[in-house]
């Protein structure tokens, strides 16, 4: 952030999101979506990709007064 204002980069203020994980199949992150919906929490971006050997990774971003929430609605370690 120091090198960026210092070079008149505009920086955007810190984004808090989650990784989810695992095994790549139709459907595979709408569990972890739908938990999320139920508890009225908006997810503001998200960007998946195949990890190969079966797998997935997603990074999920919700708002900060929402983080809280959704660690604790996606049993986030």
């Amino acid at each position: 952030r120091k090198i960026a204002t210092k070079n008149g980069w505009r920086v955007s203020p810190p984004r808090h999101g989650f990784l989810i994980q695992g095994k790549d199949k139709k459907g595979a992150v709408h569990k972890q979506l739908q938990k999320l919906a139920d508890e009225r929490i908006n997810v503001t971006a998200a960007d998946a990709v195949a990890a190969g050997k079966g797998r997935f990774g997603m990074l999920v971003w919700v708002k900060p007064k929402d983080y809280t929430r959704a660690a604790k609605t996606l049993k986030a370690r």
